[in-house]
């Protein structure tokens, strides 16, 4: 016994000195892998392109099928050696739930086409390219765990975003821009356009910055134009630019159960306009279940309200799906040539989507104080929930506006038909001039004082933390509340027994000025580089920088120029005039030096 005790006890030590160079090579090897799995990810999508993209062989078909598997028992494979090089494996296990959710589906199929083709088959299958292929279920599953895959890791890719030393307003910027491109490229697939139909690069480029900003002008007709898979494409990227990029992918980081890390926090919170860091996961998960709930009951309307007898269930269905992203993220896109004017008596639709349009222009924020969620504060006492000084704002601005629009519309615009007709239609364009985009009358044909109109209400845009554009209703509601105080002599800005901060008059200025200064620039430009009337170049300019989408029918025949100066006016109009501010210029430090009061300026 006593002899044999020294070699139990060498016996554990060279097994502790095993487990330690184990475990010191374990981080080594998880991120060899991961930087492969990055690879790898890289060919599945690049995989996808190829078969949905592009018009391939039936030959290059069944390469591309079976590399998908191969990338498939490769995600199987990677998953097995993490867990194998963690220390606490159940609780790997736990935390990444999704991967292995994913794992098991692999495996549990991966059964079942054994069962039925047998090994040997199956390896003649990968090898042999005569061989009878799998079932496309089998095919399509693959893919499918295969954009899961992707949408796993785009979930790491944002963190790491995240830590990048950028501001947030930079990071908002990026994340805009990298979609951009995306789209881009998508949008330049040979299947994404319909037969007999070519895109340029630069009409590409317009297209997927006027879906990302969420703003409809067009320059090619987006129902004729492009395949059902361009469609698809463009409604994707309205949802990604309605939403932006880093709350959808701080929605599945928290779907995926790993949570929100500090700096991600501070960028939404930025992003969002929210002033809570504590409130971020809440509103996220907020915004996304309202974006759902509001879209599927726009679909549900829109299926029942539309009247052409012609369309099949398929269609009518997929129209209402559209239409119904669309007017939600106030991007004014639609699949009709000639956008709603077919449907100017169809009076449920045109409600639908005015409902939409005016719910998405309230912002997140004051959607979820409406609906009393718990992001404000409640009083103690009397356990009524009190509607924070930005909800009343936006409420009172916006039902203003709607209002005002619609009787000045009326009485300015001479609108033929019944008085239902003329009251509805004038209230849509009260409405779709909030950084909508959809019009149920020619605007080309409007007069010249409604087109001002317009111009004035596309110019003040939506609410912040929304998904439209333009000065934001806070802004105006800002500038009049601090010209009342001017006028009345007081020092201070009051709004609802509340005194207003001048950082935020100092910033509602900024946005104004610059807002201005902006359309008048660019409006120049346009006159330089463009043969058409000055006032339908200004309202294609206040409509772009507005992220509007309302034309007078001048941009598919803008030039080259005209629509890279467009281009940049929906960029600059959808990321915000101050995220632009911040984002190029270089936080300094504040010097606790104050000079001496000067009043012996004259304004005015």
């Amino acid at each position: 016994m006593e002899q044999g005790e020294p070699r139990i006890e060498g016996l554990k030590a060279f097994w502790n000195t095993l487990k330690i160079r184990f475990y010191e090579v374990s981080d080594k090897v998880i991120h060899a892998v991961n930087i492969s799995l990055f690879f790898v990810s890289i060919a599945a999508l690049v995989s996808l392109a190829l078969e949905y993209g592009f018009y391939i062989s039936p030959q290059m078909e069944q390469i591309i099928e079976r590399v998908n598997i191969v990338i498939v028992l490769y995600y199987v494979l990677q998953y097995f050696v993490k867990l194998l090089f963690t220390l606490e494996k159940l609780e790997y296990i736990r935390t990444h739930w999704f991967e292995s959710a994913l794992v098991l589906l692999i495996i549990t199929e991966a059964s079942l086409v054994l069962h039925e083709l047998g090994l040997s088959q199956f390896q003649n299958y990968l090898v042999d390219l005569n061989v009878k292929a799998l079932t496309r279920l089998t095919i399509v599953g693959a893919q499918v765990v295969i954009i899961l895959t992707i949408i796993s890791g785009a979930v790491r890719l944002n963190r790491r975003i995240a830590y990048l030393r950028f501001h947030p307003a930079q990071t908002l910027m990026l994340s805009f821009f990298i979609v951009i491109v995306l789209g881009t490229l998508l949008l330049k697939l040979p299947r994404a356009v319909a037969p007999g139909h070519q895109l340029s690069w630069l009409d590409s480029l317009f297209t997927a910055t006027s879906a990302t900003c969420v703003t409809g002008l067009i320059v090619v007709d987006t129902g004729t134009h492009f395949s059902m898979l361009g469609q698809l494409i463009i409604l994707t990227l309205i949802q990604i630019g309605g939403l932006g990029i880093m709350t959808i992918s701080s929605f599945f980081a928290l779907f995926l159960g790993r949570g929100m890390a500090i700096r991600e926090r501070i960028m939404l919170q930025e992003m969002l306009n929210v002033e809570r860091l504590d409130a971020i996961t809440r509103l996220v998960k907020g915004v996304i279940l309202i974006t759902f709930l509001m879209e599927a009951l726009g679909v549900v309307l829109l299926f029942f309200s539309w009247d052409l007898p012609q369309w099949s269930l398929g269609q009518r269905l997929y129209h209402s799906l559209f239409h119904s992203v669309s007017a939600f993220c106030n991007a004014g896109f639609s699949l009709n040539g000639d956008s709603l004017m077919s449907f100017n008596q169809n009076y449920p639709v045109m409600l639908t989507i005015a409902m939409l349009i005016i719910v998405g222009g309230l912002g997140f924020v004051v959607m979820i104080d409406l609906t009393r969620g718990r992001i404000f504060e409640y009083s103690p006492k009397k356990r009524v929930h009190r509607y924070s000084v930005h909800t009343r704002l936006v409420l009172i601005i916006t039902s203003v506006l709607l209002i005002a629009g619609t009787v000045l519309f009326l009485l300015i615009e001479p609108f033929e038909g019944s008085w239902t007709f003329k009251a509805l239609n004038a209230f849509f364009c009260s409405v779709t001039a909030r950084t909508a985009g959809f019009n149920t009358v020619d605007i080309g044909h409007l007069t010249t004082s409604s087109a001002l109109l317009l111009m004035l209400l596309m110019f003040i845009g939506a609410s912040p933390g929304s998904t439209g554009g333009g000065i934001k209703t806070t802004t105006l509601g800002i500038l009049i509340a601090s010209f009342i105080s001017i006028i009345r002599g007081k020092t201070r800005i009051e709004l609802f027994r509340r005194s207003i901060s001048f950082t935020i008059l100092n910033r509602a200025l900024v946005v104004f000025a610059f807002a201005i200064s902006f359309i008048m620039l660019s409006s120049f430009l346009l006159s330089l580089t463009e043969q058409a009337d000055f006032l339908n170049l200004l309202f294609e300019e206040i409509s772009a920088f507005g992220t509007v989408g309302l034309s007078r029918g001048i941009t598919a025949g803008l030039s080259s120029w005209g629509k890279l100066i467009i281009i940049v006016s929906m960029f600059v109009g959808r990321v915000g005039v101050l995220t632009l501010a911040f984002a190029i210029t270089t936080p300094r430090e504040h010097l606790r030096v104050e000079y001496p009061e000067e009043k012996n300026v004259m304004v005015g």
